[in-house]
């Protein structure tokens, strides 16, 4: 949540502030109507004045900013929350593989390691290649196939049936 000073250092009134919280976040999220509801006094507005005024409430710059800014916040908390789950997944393996009783469960926690993403221990070699063929070449090799074929004992057995 955003402080009042920093609302206030955005140029946003605490309602604005509100609009802006309410539409990154709760129940309200990514409903501009839902969000100017809870955030201004539409008691007894129709819902197309409502729902004209939550479009021209997140058409203003400023709130749009702001709805980046806390976005981008969420995008940060949730990117850490990720790499610290993964830490305490590599850890708790780690341990497992050091520890475990059984070779099994070692040798499996040792595998899982190996498959975290950024260790790619299994990852397989890729080699790529890149051939050119020509249309009158692929028309040779093509009659050449053809060729070989009908010297083949089983294909000119199932000609001749």
């Amino acid at each position: 949540m955003a402080s009042k000073k920093n609302t206030a250092a955005q140029g946003l009134t605490a309602k604005q502030e509100a609009f802006c919280q309410a539409y990154v976040a709760g129940d309200t999220k990514g409903s501009a109507t839902a969000a100017y509801k809870a955030a201004y006094r539409a008691d007894g507005m129709k819902a197309a004045s409502i729902h004209r005024e939550a479009c021209v409430t997140l058409d203003n710059p400023k709130i749009a900013h702001r709805i980046d800014e806390l976005n981008a916040d969420i995008v940060q908390q949730h990117r850490l929350q990720g790499v610290s789950l993964r830490q305490r997944v590599q850890d708790g393996l780690l341990a497992e593989a050091m520890t475990a009783e059984s070779p099994a469960a070692r040798v499996r926690a040792w595998e899982l390691i190996g498959k975290l993403q950024g260790v790619d221990a299994f990852a397989a070699d890729k080699v790529e290649q890149q051939t050119t063929v020509t249309s009158k070449q692929a028309e040779n090799d093509l009659q050449q196939a053809i060729a070989d074929a009908l010297q083949d004992d089983t294909v000119i057995q199932l000609f001749t049936k």
